[in-house]
């Protein structure tokens, strides 16, 4: 149903799971919308093969440095330049393991604080990408919207990947706003790895092991990122809407 936006007139809309899910407005002449759930609770995951490294060989997990660490109690600290925004800094957290609201299942969940949002995703690890379950979006402390997909959508990768790997995912993406609307949208997008080796320079310092890796929307024009991926650090820069920029971090151990 792609684009199609429709009016939620919804009962009693209740919202389960950690201490850190929230619940959106009720409405006595609400219709339920629809999920983006199985009818077990379990949120429909994509099909990743396991992909060899760049040596040609599947590295064990243990064995390897994430490229998105997810660690409980690992920090980054982002500088971010937004051409509408200005300047301004996002502090982002993983708070670990726990139940993804409204679902059966667990993932590992992450805050992302800036002055004026606060995010907080469900992220799961699978064959080397990261996938994203649940995203709900709070302002001045009230929740704003919560952002489901069908499948779950890709975050970024976690293993190195050769120069020229890629990935397509197509999801359907359901957006609840803190109004009661809801948006029902089908998207496309593609992951390749533009560079390995590749050296990028941050406040944070100069890292010459960078993973290059856009993103590309395959239904669209010109809505293009790219990432910056070291190993055992994460994200170290990001582009595209806007710039983003490791300033400082703090990756704990398995």
């Amino acid at each position: 149903m792609k684009g199609r936006k429709w009016a939620a007139l919804v009962a009693v809309v209740c919202w389960v799971g950690c201490g850190e899910g929230g619940s959106l407005p009720d409405n006595d002449k609400a219709q339920q919308p629809a999920t983006t759930t199985n009818p077990d609770g379990t949120v429909p995951l994509p099909d990743i093969p396991v992909s060899p490294g760049p040596d040609g060989n599947k590295p064990e997990p243990a064995a390897r440095q994430s490229l998105w660490p997810l660690t409980r109690g690992t920090t980054w600290t982002y500088r971010i330049s937004d051409p509408t925004r200005g300047t301004f800094e996002k502090r982002v957290e993983v708070l670990g393991e726990q139940t993804v609201p409204e679902t059966a299942m667990k993932a590992i969940s992450v805050r992302s604080t800036q002055p004026h949002l606060e995010e907080l995703s469900w992220q799961i690890d699978m064959n080397g990408v990261v996938v994203r379950l649940r995203e709900e979006d709070r302002k001045a402390g009230a929740l704003a919207r919560v952002t489901t997909w069908s499948p779950a959508t890709v975050k970024g990768i976690s293993a190195e990947q050769p120069q020229g790997w890629s990935y397509t995912s197509d999801i359907r993406e359901l957006t609840r706003n803190g109004d009661g609307s809801t948006e029902d949208k089908d998207k496309t997008y593609v992951w390749s790895v533009e560079a390995v080796n590749d050296t990028v320079t941050t406040p944070a310092g100069t890292f010459t092991n960078a993973i290059r890796l856009k993103r590309a929307r395959g239904d669209k024009e010109n809505q293009e990122r790219t990432y910056w991926l070291v190993p055992g650090i994460g994200k170290v820069k990001e582009t595209g809407e806007r710039l983003e920029e490791l300033v400082s971090y703090d990756v704990k151990k398995p």
